[in-house]
């Protein structure tokens, strides 16, 4: 299994015990429902009349139509249990498959070499991921050929030993190493400034796996109780915007929520909409 499949399926699965913990509390707001039994007589006209078993006096009790609320409610009550127990064996078979596939790609398959065998590279087992690898490593040259700005002001360490400017960054790096998706951290970005050549930073550029040649930008905004730092936001929407980088199409703007808290569900859906589309929406 590739990388991105893994991911799609991890993604998936998160999906499915989200809808079975949601669905298993409503069942069990039905306690005890989803053990009537129903009988339903049905005139020419369709419609249906109801009447559910009374296990103390072993005959049936008469309720009326869909319309009464016991019967809409033991009717959900069996929907949800039938969903719950479909949900959990999907939830089951999934983690099964994933736990028993092996990483296919040229790394991993290297990998589980013995050393007498093992080789430096290998053109055969080429894929997308090699567009990838090649993109990071011109654009990592790329950025070599500018000044770094203020490089007093990282200070917040990611995981794999990049520097950036605030924990938000540095959170937000690290959640992107986690989805394996390929970026460049602050990848200068030439565009007009009052009809003069100038510079900007994005924060995050990444690499579309859609064609791996496009890309979109993250810019995150750590500190918007400042009225300085808002009029600099401002600013920049309008820079991107002067030089055709629509927002939420070609940049995404993040936010620390109000408390100072980070949440990651933002990124996630940026990556899955416009990075990396996912298999989730079939299960939505």
């Amino acid at each position: 299994m590739n990388k991105k499949l893994r991911y799609e399926l991890s993604s998936h699965l998160e999906d499915l015990k989200r809808q079975y913990e949601t669905q298993r509390m409503k069942l069990a707001q039905l306690e005890g429902l989803s053990i009537k039994k129903l009988k339903a007589s049905f005139r020419s006209n369709g419609a249906a009349y109801y009447s559910v078993y009374d296990p103390e006096s072993s005959k049936y009790r008469y309720l009326g139509t869909d319309s009464n609320e016991e019967v809409s409610k033991i009717k959900e009550a069996h929907l949800l249990k039938m969903s719950v127990s479909n949900l959990l064996e999907e939830i089951m078979r999934t983690e099964s498959f994933i736990r028993r596939s092996v990483e296919v790609d040229f790394e991993a398959i290297n990998s589980r070499l013995s050393k007498t065998y093992k080789l430096s590279s290998y053109a055969g087992l080429a894929s997308v991921s090699d567009a990838a690898s090649k993109w990071k490593k011109e654009m990592e040259e790329y950025k070599k050929t500018f000044t770094p700005f203020r490089p007093d002001e990282l200070i917040h360490r990611t995981r794999d030993g990049q520097y950036v400017r605030s924990k938000g960054e540095a959170l937000i790096y690290n959640f992107l190493l986690d989805l394996d998706v390929t970026f460049i951290y602050e990848l200068p970005l030439v565009i007009k400034n009052n009809y003069k050549n100038g510079l900007i930073l994005p924060d995050f550029t990444i690499l579309s796996e859609l064609d791996f040649k496009s890309v979109i930008y993250i810019e995150h905004q750590g500190k918007m109780e400042s009225n300085n730092y808002r009029n600099k936001f401002i600013e920049s929407v309008y820079k991107y915007w002067s030089n055709d980088y629509i927002p939420e199409r070609d940049v995404f703007f993040t936010f620390d929520l109000p408390n100072g808290g980070f949440d990651d569900s933002p990124i996630k859906s940026i990556v899955e909409r416009c990075i990396r589309p996912t298999i989730i929406s079939s299960y939505s």
